[in-house]
């Protein structure tokens, strides 16, 4: 669908995508200034970023090898690089659709270290539970194992590239092309050079098992 004809100051002009620290250092900066003057919209159905939201500090290199160990694998450079800049947010998301927010549903939108690990844990089994797999038959059978970057996102560990899929138990779907390019359409809804955040309708890559009917 085409975007609707706005004023350019309207949209904002990212970096590249490409998994570097530098781009995601970018990303924290421009997602904390739109955050500053964010508001809620109760239209919406799901988490939402509330006002004045920061991005937590970056993992140092120690507690992203604990990191590692506590999950059970050694993550992908784009992971390393995105954890190393920004751990998670200082504040919940929020869902106030259908309430006055006094109600309000509150759940972490990118997921932090270790505040996070246990609902971490739990979604990667949620997934396997739910596709009747186990991490060890993973392994035997050269299929990629998952991690959840935010919500139902989760990226293939051992695919080239590490695409991202959505997955909500069996259903799954592709969702991105990288790391990169999920975050900046998780965080941005304006962006000027969109055509170099879309991503594939069919990813070019041979995807086992996740992708294949069940």
């Amino acid at each position: 669908m085409p975007f609707l004809k706005k004023n350019k100051v309207d949209f904002i002009t990212l970096p590249k995508p490409d998994n570097t620290i530098s781009f995601f250092q970018n990303m924290k900066h421009l997602s904390e200034q739109n955050w500053s003057t964010i508001q809620l919209n109760k239209n919406i159905y799901g988490f939402q970023i509330q006002e004045d939201t920061t991005w937590k500090r970056g993992l140092s290199d120690t507690d992203l090898q604990r990191f590692q160990d506590d999950i059970g694998f050694s993550f992908p450079e784009p992971l390393m690089n995105f954890y190393k800049v920004m751990n998670g947010l200082s504040k919940p998301g929020i869902n106030i659709y259908g309430n006055d927010g006094i109600n309000a549903a509150f759940s972490p939108v990118f997921y932090s270290y270790p505040q996070d690990l246990n609902m971490i844990k739990a979604s990667i089994k949620w997934i396997y539970d739910a596709n009747l797999i186990s991490e060890s038959d993973l392994l035997t059978l050269n299929i990629s194992r998952i991690f959840p970057v935010c919500g139902h996102r989760f990226m293939l560990i051992d695919t080239p590239g590490n695409p991202i899929l959505s997955m909500h138990g069996d259903d799954i779907i592709f969702c991105a092309d990288d790391l990169s390019k999920l975050v900046a359409n998780e965080l941005f809804e304006n962006i000027y050079n969109v055509h170099e955040f879309e991503n594939l309708k069919y990813p070019g890559i041979d995807i086992k098992f996740w992708l294949d009917e069940k």
